[in-house]
């Protein structure tokens, strides 16, 4: 991680100071804040808005939601290709409640997991059992669900239908 005050407000202007840094990763995403001309490149962070960030760039919280989503999907992936299914496409829609406590502190409460999914020859609807376990399978595998303390509830698959356009068809 790089953060840097810059030429913005100090940090002990609570409200103001910039709340922008840059997850670092060799051979991934743009130059860090600490050193453009560097090779080591970043994912572009701030806070959530609740918390005077820029709404528009990643934060703690939804990197924490889409790790658990990409978890999830990578095991589902997986189970599914241990019983012989051929996954077409899969998504994620990762929710999650947040609750704050009087000392400034937060924790999640409660993550939602609702995936919509296409195996060729198995209907989501007419096979919500296979579907249910290959799920519960993936939630038991997912290092990210299991490192979290929070309630997952993981819905059943709604099916391709509901994929719509976020996921390629391709």
């Amino acid at each position: 991680m790089a953060w840097r005050a810059g030429d913005g407000p100090p940090t002990s202007s609570l409200r103001a100071f910039s709340r922008e840094s840059v997850a670092t990763t060799p051979g991934l995403g743009r130059p860090p804040v600490s050193d453009s001309s560097s090779h080591t490149t970043g994912l572009a962070l701030s806070a959530a808005k609740a918390f005077f960030g820029d709404p528009a760039q990643w934060n703690p919280e939804t990197l924490m939601l889409a790790a658990l989503g990409q978890c999830h999907v990578l095991s589902f992936l997986r189970a599914a290709g241990m019983r012989g299914f051929d996954v077409a496409r899969t998504s994620v829609d990762v929710s999650g409640e947040l609750t704050l406590s009087p000392d400034g502190s937060g924790r999640f409460t409660l993550i939602e997991i609702q995936p919509a999914t296409l195996i060729p020859r198995l209907d989501a609807r007419a096979h919500a059992e296979e579907y249910r376990q290959l799920h519960s399978q993936a939630h038991k595998w997912c290092f990210i669900a299991n490192s979290t303390a929070c309630k997952i509830l993981v819905h059943p698959d709604s099916g391709a239908d509901n994929i719509g356009a976020a996921v390629s068809s391709e």
